[in-house]
């Protein structure tokens, strides 16, 4: 839960006080015409599905300023209509300072029950979930959502925050990095403290990494990989990114072993993943977002250095950095990778796989896949 349980105050007038009052309302819609009709859906409309943010009532608050409050935060069109709704329904008395959670779309009715209810402690905590896979950027946007911290607040102390965890110096900083932490911010349900900093916050996930990841098997099967604890996050990203949320986890981890193993015929991992040529991955659908926010797919602005780093198809070996930040069966499957002999592999529409180990094998399976997807 992200508040406490309370309780409505008891509104004065009864029931017949607020019969009267809604004729009331009725009355003076009628009278407005289509202005009054605007109205009566600024009133009694509700939209499902709207997000949840945190709003606070300061003490001695009039509805004046509870309904300016409401209008800069995009809860309400009309200041005028609420304080005239809250009038007439003889609510005026009835709001309560504090913390109240409210949610878009809601109509007057609910927002004033919202705000009428009792609060006997501040709100808390908030809880937040982040899925295997998702992105920095895309945790930097829920928090904000969530009025934790801003967007760049969180980026900049994923880039210049230093945290006591014992890997953090096994983390590169590189001029060539667009989020340093991408990989270690540990994917989770997270119950957050109302007032944190993104630092705090940074270092939650951080701490998490490190009781989920940074133990003594896991980091056995690190070093018997011969790769960094870093590269292993990065190639980790790359194949939580590249399953279909199925368990074939380690059988891609073993086609990317297999091109960084054999880097004088494959010296790029040309993963669709993160690939200059390819619209909606990390390139355009994360860079490119951040840097030129919704524009066309192929319109980019994102520094060259920072772009050529990442690109799969034309940058050696692994990128500079995490695409995301993976999860546990995604790392462990890369640190148990299967020995086989593809280096390529496509699926079709319906997550059949098809594997290969030369490039006529891989022109054979796409031939193959667009047929069995026209025909199912």
């Amino acid at each position: 839960m992200y508040y406490r349980e309370t309780q409505y105050r008891e509104r004065k007038g009864g029931c017949a006080g607020k019969i009267i009052a809604l004729v009331i309302v009725f009355a003076i819609i009628a009278a407005l015409g289509i202005g009054g009709f605007l109205l009566f859906h600024e009133i009694f409309d509700e939209e499902e599905g709207g997000e949840e943010r945190i709003i606070e009532i300061p003490e001695g608050a009039t509805t004046e300023t509870i309904a300016e409050i409401l209008k800069e935060e995009e809860f309400i069109n009309s200041t005028l209509a609420f304080r005239l709704y809250s009038k007439i329904t003889g609510s005026d008395d009835d709001y309560q300072c504090g913390k109240h959670i409210l949610r878009e779309g809601q109509n007057y009715i609910e927002l004033i029950n919202e705000l009428s209810k009792m609060t006997y402690a501040d709100v808390e905590t908030l809880t937040l979930s982040f899925p295997e896979g998702t992105t920095a950027l895309a945790m930097a946007i829920k928090l904000e959502n969530a009025r934790l911290c801003t967007i760049e607040e969180f980026i900049d102390a994923c880039n210049n925050g230093v945290y006591d965890v014992p890997f953090f110096n096994e983390i590169s900083s590189s001029e060539d990095k667009f989020i340093k932490l991408e990989g270690f911010l540990y994917p989770d349900t997270y119950e957050f403290v109302i007032g944190s900093t993104a630092e705090d916050i940074v270092l939650k996930m951080l701490e998490n990494f490190e009781d989920h990841i940074y133990t003594g098997g896991t980091m056995r099967l690190v070093q018997q990989s011969g790769m960094s604890l870093e590269e292993n996050i990065i190639l980790a990203s790359i194949v939580e990114k590249e399953t279909l949320g199925d368990d074939m986890y380690s059988m891609i981890a073993g086609v990317f072993l297999n091109r960084l193993h054999d880097s004088d015929d494959f010296p790029c991992l040309e993963s669709d993943t993160c690939a200059e040529n390819r619209v909606g991955n990390y390139i355009y659908g994360v860079l490119g977002y951040y840097y030129n926010g919704d524009a066309e797919p192929y319109i980019r602005e994102i520094p060259s250095h920072i772009w050529q780093a990442y690109d799969t198809y034309s940058h050696y070996g692994l990128p500079v950095g995490a695409i995301c930040n993976p999860g546990e069966k995604a790392i462990l499957g890369t640190l148990n990778p299967q020995e086989h002999e593809y280096y390529f592999f496509i699926t079709d529409k319906d997550a059949n796989y098809y594997w290969g180990v030369t490039a006529n094998d891989h022109l054979s399976n796409i031939y193959a896949v667009e047929e069995y997807n026209d025909s199912h």
